[in-house]
């Protein structure tokens, strides 16, 4: 049985597609973990209307402790041999869990693509939607790496990604293990610990997992919250450094765009922040820049980089702060 678990907080305009997509599965040995996080719009009305339809739908309510908090009730609660995760504004593709449980065998992880959708209706008419031999097909052939590969992967942003939506987990990956509460980024901060404990790991290029875009979204805003990354990939290049010291160079290279990413944001948007938070953006952004500083050279000489951050190296080589803040300016406007 997989265990699929979905945290709700405010999803109302959204939640009764995703429970559907859950219910055409085409694959039926299933549960899904609904946990209402302290919602205040219907969210709760509509899990509990679900549970009450189908027996496989498990629905519980608490006080708002956010997401990650709501995953790991669901992961202490899983009864399942495997263990899935979907937001409850996203969509699977029905045949979600028959491909991902038919390349299980022999897999402690598997994983699939995400595909970018705003138009609910548009989606379903479209082929990737509607037709699925070509997805069986795919699905005969996954590519299989350990999980240091992959962790890898993961590091310099390549498939997979650290989500931990469009994947199929053993459950003994998570035994033990859970998000970090208090904190954004949460995703980041335990999946790639996650994908390094699997032994073997299968991935497919097909799209069977579908992510909405709307503007509202914590990535598509920009707060200082945003800066918890930074912490996070911090972390991350600690522990990769005492427990694989392999993937220390990733490690690094992925909190280089973490500076980068924040010193760009901060950049570009500063003059919008509230006054008394100016100053500690400052502050952040002078931190990201030391960073930039004693990072980007190794970064510079490895041939895993993105270009992008081969870019912005550059950049801070020829002209410092001011050329790297004016470019980041007009980038991430």
């Amino acid at each position: 049985m997989v265990s699929v678990i979905t945290p709700v907080y405010n999803a109302a305009p959204y939640l009764r597609e995703a429970i559907d997509s859950v219910l055409a599965q085409t694959y039926t040995d299933w549960e899904l973990i609904l946990i209402d996080d302290g919602s205040t719009d219907s969210s709760g009305e509509i899990c509990t209307e679900a549970a009450r339809h189908d027996r496989r739908i498990r629905s519980y309510h608490t006080p708002n402790h956010g997401v990650s908090a709501a995953r790991n009730l669901a992961l202490s609660l899983a009864k399942g041999d495997f263990i899935t995760f979907l937001d409850a504004d996203d969509i699977l593709h029905p045949l979600f869990l028959e491909c991902m449980v038919d390349a299980s065998p022999g897999m402690d992880m598997v994983w699939c693509r995400m595909a970018n959708f705003s138009d609910t209706s548009t989606l379903m008419q479209s082929a990737r939607f509607t037709a699925p031999s070509g997805y069986k097909k795919i699905l005969k052939t996954p590519v299989v790496t350990d999980g240091t590969v992959a962790t890898q992967d993961m590091l310099y942003q390549s498939d997979p990604d650290c989500s931990p939506c469009a994947k199929l987990f053993a459950r003994h990956l998570w035994n033990d293990r859970y998000f970090r509460t208090g904190i954004r980024y949460e995703d980041l901060d335990i999946i790639p610990i996650i994908t390094l404990s699997a032994r073997r790991v299968g991935g497919m290029v097909t799209q069977l997992y579908f992510y909405r875009q709307h503007p509202e979204s914590f990535i598509h805003t920009f707060t200082l919250q945003r800066a918890d990354v930074l912490d996070v990939t911090a972390r991350l290049s600690a522990y990769m450094a005492t427990n694989a010291p392999r993937l220390v160079r990733g490690a690094r290279s992925r909190q280089l765009s973490a500076n980068f990413n924040i010193f760009g944001l901060i950049a570009a948007h500063r003059d919008e922040l509230p006054e008394a938070e100016r100053v500690r953006a400052d502050e952040i952004a002078a931190g990201c820049w030391e960073m930039i500083k004693g990072l980007r050279r190794q970064s510079l000489l490895n041939p895993s980089v993105r270009v992008k951050n081969k870019i912005g190296i550059i950049l801070s080589y020829i002209g410092g702060r001011p050329l790297l803040r004016l470019f980041s300016r007009r980038l991430y406007r």
